[in-house]
């Protein structure tokens, strides 16, 4: 019984940590350097980036995130982001230079 409740716990734990977050998967269209708006924490400037099917650009959270657009850009396989879902947004409507929560190739 005890694992059942561990296990029904962390399931929730799980669930609400991407709530409020919706994922976008495609492939990487444009990229761009060097913009005032793509920051991370530390002011460091990171890539931006577009998804197929998207006009709103997305700007990375780190180095290590920057890479793996580029490599995903440079080898043709799509990513997916996972963006916050402030007001219903969508893929498509989301907010100008958002910074993804998560980024990963799949």
């Amino acid at each position: 019984m005890k694992c059942i409740s561990i296990f029904i716990a962390l399931v929730a734990i799980t669930s609400s940590a991407h709530a409020g977050e919706f994922a976008c998967s495609r492939q990487v269209t444009l990229l761009m350097a060097d913009h005032p708006s793509c920051t991370d924490n530390s002011g460091k400037k990171q890539l931006a980036f577009r998804l197929a099917g998207s006009s709103q650009w997305k700007c990375n959270n780190s180095d290590t995130a920057s890479s793996l657009v580029l490599a995903a850009k440079m080898s043709n396989k799509a990513i997916t982001v996972y963006l916050n879902d402030a007001g219903g947004a969508t893929s498509q409507s989301h907010a100008q230079y958002i910074r993804p929560g998560y980024t990963f190739i799949p």
